[in-house]
């Protein structure tokens, strides 16, 4: 707000528009950059203000800040790399495979592939078997046909020795059905202890990123603890470079130290001059004490 704006207001008040809300909320928004001007001042200023007596207090402890949150950075950069270099290494870890494993894994495939031939070769045997009793039966009844109906003894005896021919038969499958069960339990134990191998060297990697995991937990944490100091010191570090910023735009003509120190950013000094009284200006129209 101008003087010149100033003056209409306060004529118009006179008659009754008095607008005190537009008032109220223009007060409160030059408030808010003014503020903001007053940071940023101080942000640029305040490693000049040494020779300033009245701003000393505030210039040793931006010192001490600055310095404290400079190492706190820091250190938080290494714990950022540390928490890098952790993950890699968790990440190669679980994604490696040692050539005892690949053999282990190797061996459980080609076992799969013998088991998968032997099962194979049962069920024909089994298939096999179950053809052989069929015929088997229809033998049996076809002999019986044949000697009640007094069939020549050629025949008979044919008959005959195809049926000792299907006993053999079904003798050497029952005895192969035997082999193939005894190699497939042979083989479901192989696979189980091929299966308990792949499971410790899962565990001993699960171990070893474990322990990496712990690392990152701890690094976690004190990275966590280090945002929140370095929160804390931001917050005072403005608070004081605000101090700085107000004090050197309130005295600069009165002080010749901040008029020194102010010279480089004497335009936004005169802008935050402005500001304040206009600020006074529309709380004198608000009624504001």
């Amino acid at each position: 707000m101008t003087s010149t704006s100033y003056y209409f207001a306060l004529i118009a008040k006179s008659f009754g528009l008095e607008r005190r809300n537009k008032r109220v909320l223009e007060a409160s928004s030059e408030m808010s950059l003014l503020r903001e001007a007053e940071y940023h001042l101080g942000l640029v200023l305040w490693e000049k203000i040494e020779p300033i007596e009245e701003l000393s207090v505030e210039y040793w402890n931006l010192r001490k800040l600055m310095k404290g949150f400079t190492e706190m950075r820091k250190k938080m950069d290494e714990l950022n790399e540390q928490l890098t270099e952790l993950q890699l290494q968790r990440a190669e870890i679980l994604n490696s495979e040692n050539p005892e494993q690949l053999e282990v894994e190797m061996q459980r495939s080609q076992l799969m592939l013998y088991m998968e031939k032997l099962t194979n070769e049962r069920d024909m045997v089994l298939r096999r078997a179950k053809e052989l009793r069929r015929v088997h039966e229809g033998l049996l009844t076809k002999i019986e046909v044949i000697k009640r109906d007094k069939y020549p003894e050629e025949k008979i005896i044919e008959v005959e020795q195809s049926i000792d021919d299907l006993k053999k038969e079904f003798r050497e499958l029952k005895l192969r059905r035997q082999e193939l069960a005894e190699a497939l339990d042979q083989g479901d134990r192989d696979i189980d202890e091929n299966e308990k191998k792949l499971a410790a060297f899962k565990q001993l990697k699960r171990d070893e990123a474990a322990l990496i995991f712990q690392e990152l937990g701890l690094i976690n944490r004190e990275l966590s603890q280090l945002r929140s100091e370095v929160g804390s010191v931001e917050s005072e570090i403005r608070q004081l470079q605000s101090e700085v910023g107000r004090y050197i735009s309130r005295y600069t003509k009165r002080n010749p130290a901040c008029d020194k120190v102010a010279k480089p950013e004497r335009a936004m000094v005169e802008v935050m001059r402005m500001l304040r009284i206009s600020i006074s200006m529309n709380r004198k129209l608000a009624d504001f004490k």
